[in-house]
This record gives C-alpha cells, structure tokens and sequence, in this order.
C-alpha cells in the first residue's frame, strides 16, 4: 500500500515536470495539437517560410477580427519562426492620415500556428507587413488585403 503511494506521488511528480519541460511523459495527461481552421484571408510568402492567414469567413472586415496564422517551411513543414510582428497599414490619402493597426498574436499548442486579433478602423485595401526572427532565420513579407 505504501509503497503504492509512493510510485503514484513519483508519477505525479514526473507528469508536472515533463510539463514545465514543455514534453509528455508516460500516463500524463497530452494537450491536443491544433490546426489551421477557416479560409485563408491571404498568404505571404518568402524564400524561408510560407505563412497563411485564415479567418471563418474568409476575409478581414472593418472592425474587430479574429484569425489564425500558419508558418511552414518551403518543404510544406510547421515551422516555429520565433519572435513575430504582424500589423496592417494604410497610407495616407486627401485628408485622411496614415493608418496602423498592430496585430496581437499567441501561440498554440503547434509549433508554427498562432491565433491572431486585430481592429481595422475602415473598409479598404490595407497592407499586411509580417516581421519574423527565429529558427527559420529572419524575413519581413508583405501583401495585400481588402477589408470588407
């Protein structure tokens, strides 16, 4: 009996390290990957990486919006690009001034996949301007959407 409590207290123990360490041990509890969900907005592409917007519907709209971001190799692999900045900017045009609006981003539980928020503050064509630095080196890509 004893020496029961002792091995179910070392499973517990080994289950919340293997959790600070970011793996999973035997008989521990696993987090569920996720995937890519909703229609891609845009995709922007350099020689390091291919990253793809999605979103429910399909576009970005004025307003609040909610997205995803996948990150993969040019080999078509999740890659983990490290540090990245994602905003969309418009110029400025007659009397109304130049426009940024910063995205906010977070990881998921894939290497490579990142759950995204931002407001547009108009209907339009806004430039999408991606910063990243990390393992699958450094790039900065840009593209075009239309916010409905």
């Amino acid at each position: 009996m004893r020496q029961s409590r002792i091995n179910t207290a070392l499973l517990g123990l080994a289950c919340l390290l293997a959790g600070v360490a970011g793996v999973m041990g035997a008989g521990c509890s696993t987090a569920q990957r996720e995937e890519l969900s909703g229609t891609p907005v845009i995709v922007l592409e350099d020689s390091n990486v291919k990253a793809t917007l999605a979103s429910r519907s399909g576009f970005l709209r004025e307003g609040p919006n909610e997205f995803m971001v996948e990150f993969r190799t040019a080999q078509g692999t999740p890659v983990d690009v490290g540090a990245i900045t994602l905003y969309f900017d418009m110029p400025a045009m007659g009397s109304m001034p130049y426009m940024k609006n910063d995205a906010q981003l977070t990881t998921t539980t894939t290497p490579g996949l990142y759950r995204g928020t931002v407001t547009l503050e108009m209907k339009g064509t806004w430039q999408a301007k991606l910063d990243y630095a990390g393992q699958a080196g450094t790039g900065s890509i840009t593209g075009t959407i239309n916010a409905r």
